[in-house]
């Protein structure tokens, strides 16, 4: 299926990886919408195609899902590698979910890992 691409290989860029990007935020945003009647002022500033960065205080999980919802564009985190190293069942989907809403695993010890996370993001 082109553009879900779990593992980017090759040419293979975080722009490919849109389909369960959107897929995701158009089911699961609409739920989470309608259940918790989320609100969100100042969309308006945000640019639809220039570089930006949506800086979040990140008080829980949940802003992983409700951060992105109002934006009208894609949005892509930072995520700490433990959410693609995971184990068992658990691990295996948050691996799935992550890689193919197109986050960046950043290895957080620092060093080389964490800059080429940063580089990939740039």
């Amino acid at each position: 299926m082109p553009g879900f691409t779990p593992i980017l290989r090759g040419s293979g860029t975080w722009d490919d990886v849109t389909v369960g990007y959107w897929l995701t935020k158009y089911t699961l945003g609409m739920t989470l919408k309608i259940l918790f009647r989320s609100r969100a002022w100042g969309v308006k500033n945000v640019p639809r195609r220039a570089p930006v960065i949506l800086a979040s205080n990140h008080l829980s999980f949940s802003d992983h899902f409700f951060g992105p919802l109002p934006v009208p564009r894609k949005v892509t985190f930072l995520a700490k590698s433990e959410y693609f190293t995971g184990r068992g069942l658990k691990g295996l989907i948050s691996k799935a979910f992550f890689t193919g809403v197109g986050q960046i695993p950043v290895d957080r010890a620092g060093g080389p890992a964490s800059e080429q996370a940063m580089r990939t993001s740039l």
